[in-house]
């Protein structure tokens, strides 16, 4: 009798799936800190509630310019709240128009005597939020230069290419305001909506600039940091804007101050041009 063999039964060998491990993510840099369009200059202009927010970090002053109230989806006030949000809690904010340039001038020389050292000034052109979008308003941009015009003339002006040009304007075009302001896109707006009253207004218009918000903080004498002049542009009466070196330090943003913030998705002193100015 023959003993019958059993195969050896062959177990497969048992693998172990390779352990997967969380592939290392790499941080993705972040970019530097942007500084404040226009920092360098003491004399800032910019367009809109989202020019605003690129030009009033640092600022000692902020001077909204809006000369028609009533036209596009935002009012005067409504300007206004939303520019005083996006400010510094030291930024003096003022509402102003071309005849009320020389008192914002007044105000901005007052805030350097209280400072000790020299205030920096950002003038928003306020412009017209619409359906489709911003709309730049010539009256406000002609009114914004008229305010840069009365700064350089009280000597304030190491000012931005962007306030330079908006000077020239105002400059140059000064005969031909009245008519610019009753022909513009904002006019024809207000009277085919039956609202005639604010191109009323706006033809006497105060010579005293109106205090929105006061500084909210109360800020240390003496030099704390701000933007310091190099050579840059310097603004004169009936002189034409010339720009110069880029040289100067940046101002670092302050704490944004008050009210409930508003939210938007739509936004002469005579020289050679560009020589070296250092304000006392």
């Amino acid at each position: 009798m023959t003993a019958s063999r059993t195969a050896p039964q062959q177990t497969a060998p048992q693998q172990t799936a390779p352990q997967q491990t969380a592939p290392h993510q790499k941080q993705e840099p972040q970019p530097p800190r942007r500084k404040p369009h226009q920092s360098k200059y003491q004399v800032r202009l910019d367009q809109g509630v989202a020019g605003a927010a690129r030009v009033v970090s640092g600022a000692h002053v902020v001077v909204v310019v809006d000369v028609l109230d009533g036209h596009g989806l935002l009012s005067t006030a409504d300007v206004l709240d939303a520019v005083a949000a996006v400010s510094d809690a030291g930024a003096l904010v003022l509402h102003a128009t071309a005849a009320s340039s020389a008192d914002v001038a007044r105000r901005v020389l007052d805030r350097q005597a209280e400072r000790g050292d020299r205030a920096v000034v950002a003038v928003v052109a306020a412009g017209a939020l619409d359906d489709d979008g911003f709309r730049s308003a010539v009256e406000d941009v002609l009114a914004a230069g008229a305010v840069v015009d009365a700064l350089a003339a009280s000597g304030i002006d190491f000012s931005s290419p962007e306030a330079a040009v908006a000077c020239a304007a105002a400059v140059s075009l000064r005969g031909a305001q009245s008519h610019l302001l009753t022909a513009s896109s904002s006019a024809a707006e207000l009277a085919a909506t039956g609202r005639e009253e604010a191109l009323v207004a706006a033809r006497t218009p105060a010579a005293v600039a109106t205090v929105h918000r006061v500084p909210l903080v109360a800020e240390a004498t003496g030099r704390d940091g701000g933007a310091h002049a190099g050579a840059g542009t310097h603004v004169g009466a009936g002189d034409d804007a010339g720009a110069g070196d880029d040289a100067g330090a940046g101002t670092d943003g302050g704490a944004s101050g008050g009210g409930d913030a508003l939210r938007l998705d739509g936004s002469r002193a005579h020289g050679s041009h560009g020589e070296q100015s250092e304000p006392a």
